[in-house]
């Protein structure tokens, strides 16, 4: 071969070699940025799904300790309910253990706060058993007192209920609604026992 088809060949080569090796690099370039695209893009996916994950963790964390917040309430709510009603049933066993002195005074003293909350003249109610002794205690209250024993019978177990003559004002002081109205402060009382404060 000669010496010009050599030289040619040689330049030919050259350039082409030159051509590979800039493809070449310029391929490497850009599998270079691709990987570094991949791997920021990767990264990226990682950090979302760890926050994800915390997120979710943190909101199931919130929602078990709020279940048990919300159990531990519920139980102390019903151990608060089981004291009170245990409260009103001892109550309720001396109340209607009373009897003699004590029964008449109890009724006299119903019948003084009924009047004193609906005023000086009033009709008084009570059970079948108890009307002797509101008899008594409407005598004792003398004739300051507008005071009458009406006829009709409460279903209790003690205490009176008033009304004013026209019907137009009642007040129930059994008893049962006297520990009714105590219900909120029995609550109250026997949650500060509980918890101690």
């Amino acid at each position: 071969m000669s010496r010009a088809a050599s030289d040619t060949l040689e330049k030919v080569s050259g350039e082409f070699e030159a051509e590979v090796l800039a493809n070449l690099e310029s391929g490497r370039k850009e599998t270079d940025a691709a990987v570094e695209s991949v791997r920021k893009e990767t990264e990226e996916a990682v950090a979302k799904i760890i926050e994800t994950s915390v997120k979710q963790a943190e909101s199931v964390k919130r929602q078990i300790v709020g279940a048990a917040e919300l159990e531990a309430r519920n139980a102390q709510l019903r151990s608060l309910e089981k004291a009170v009603n245990g409260a009103i049933e001892l109550a309720t066993k001396e109340i209607t253990g009373l009897s003699g002195s004590r029964h008449d005074e109890a009724i006299r003293r119903l019948i003084e706060e009924g009047l004193d909350v609906i005023g000086g003249k009033a009709k008084v109610s009570c059970a079948s058993k108890d009307r002797r002794q509101v008899a008594s205690a409407i005598k004792k209250l003398g004739p300051k007192a507008k005071v009458t024993l009406g006829n009709e019978t409460v279903e209790t177990m003690g205490g009176v209920v008033l009304t004013t003559p026209d019907g137009s004002v009642r007040f129930d002081n059994t008893f049962e609604a006297r520990l009714e109205r105590m219900k909120p402060t029995l609550r109250k009382d026997v949650a500060a026992l509980l918890t101690g404060t």
